[in-house]
């Protein structure tokens, strides 16, 4: 289930972010470039809840299932999008299978795995995430590109990669493991098709949903808003897109070892907070010396700040399960995801609009710096859910 969990991750980075080095081949101006990158947020804030919903009442594999078949279909027939419009709608479209699929990581972790097990084994699938982002970074521009000569050819590749996982997440994906009903939980959990109001009056209801939900918002809103326009900021700074792109994928690839190596210290520790406000004071700082400095300040900042965002994510991504119990730990999830894809929504939709309303990067670069910021305030009113 980690496996095949991971591969579904890794299709939806890829799908998401192919289309970031792609900027040039797609022929659209900086404020139309933003709006398509805040796409699959949109339809991910439309339908997180929805899609939680779905799971908590009809279970993960169902879910996930459709959630691919969407992705897939329309991620492929972005190809054949002879108009901006066109490309908008396949876009969302593409975007509502992702926003069925994702809810459903905190389910996994909550229905797989016993509770001291559950920020590392969010990273774990969490990473299949970030090697998809990073793939996308270096793979597109320096192979998927030259290789299929479009990026009509990068869309029909990574459409087919994503309906190929979805195949091998149906044949392979368990619903629960067989001893399930009989382990110990520490509590009495239950995965049998809870009914949708009482999981969303639930869920809505707490206070501390809340708050977590405004805590991603402020975690993923800086992040989409600095991965969609870094490569073109450095680029600008007179570096070839191909370097600019390898930089881009080092934040997503030292996510990885940050979202194995904090979870792990968080879990043998029994706290949660400290390495949520701490970590988004230290990050603020790196992402500010990313988007400033060249050589190896730059490279040094960018590692940095990849390692500190990826410690915050699965322990942000934890806390739904660990505050709801794993009966509604995918109507949960989708809340969060509701609050950290609005801020992935709004942040490349104002970068652009500042960038084009500026002719300057460096709004854009404040902005993200004064997001990553507040989400210290956010992690010291969260609750202590570790112990």
């Amino acid at each position: 289930m980690v496996a095949i969990t991971w591969l579904v991750m890794f299709s939806l980075g890829l799908s998401w972010f192919c289309v970031t080095p792609m900027e040039a081949e797609l022929g659209v101006t900086y404020a139309q470039f933003g709006f398509l990158v805040a796409l699959i947020p949109l339809a991910l804030v439309i339908l997180c809840i929805p899609g939680g919903l779905f799971s908590d009442r009809f279970g993960v594999r169902r879910a996930v299932l459709l959630g691919g078949l969407l992705m897939g279909v329309f991620g492929l027939l972005r190809a054949f999008a002879s108009s901006f419009p066109m490309l908008v709608a396949t876009m969302f479209l593409c975007g509502t299978g992702y926003a069925i699929a994702y809810p459903n990581m905190p389910k996994v972790t909550g229905v797989w795995f016993p509770y001291k097990q559950y920020a590392l084994a969010s990273g774990i699938m969490f990473s299949g995430m970030e090697v998809g982002m990073a793939s996308s970074f270096i793979l597109t521009p320096t192979v998927l590109l030259p290789l299929t000569g479009s990026s009509q050819g990068v869309f029909i590749t990574v459409g087919i990669l994503t309906l190929a996982i979805t195949l091998v997440w149906i044949l392979l994906a368990k619903e629960r493991p067989a001893n399930f009903e009989t382990r110990e939980s520490g509590s009495s959990v239950e995965i049998h098709g809870v009914p949708f109001r009482k999981s969303l009056s639930i869920v809505l209801g707490s206070k501390q949903m809340w708050m977590v939900m405004i805590t991603c918002l402020f975690l993923l809103a800086p992040q989409i808003g600095l991965f969609g326009f870094l490569p073109t900021i450095l680029a600008q700074k007179g570096m070839d897109l191909t370097t600019a792109g390898l930089i881009t994928s080092m934040i997503a690839l030292f996510m990885i070892p940050g979202s194995f190596i904090t979870p792990m210290i968080s879990d043998l520790l029994g706290i949660r907070k400290p390495f949520i406000w701490a970590t988004s004071i230290a990050a603020a700082v790196a992402l500010y010396f990313t988007g400033t400095s060249l050589g190896l300040p730059l490279w040094v900042s960018a590692i940095v700040y990849g390692f500190l965002i990826g410690s915050m994510a699965p322990i942000i991504l934890a806390m739904p399960v660990e505050l709801m119990g794993a009966s509604y730990s995918a109507t949960a999830g989708g809340l969060t995801l509701v609050g950290g894809y609005t801020g992935a929504m709004i942040a490349p939709w104002l970068a652009g609009y500042l960038t084009t309303a500026t002719g300057s990067f460096m709004p854009v670069l404040i902005m993200c710096t004064v997001f990553t910021a507040v989400d210290a305030v956010c992690g010291l009113l969260l609750k202590e859910t570790g112990s």
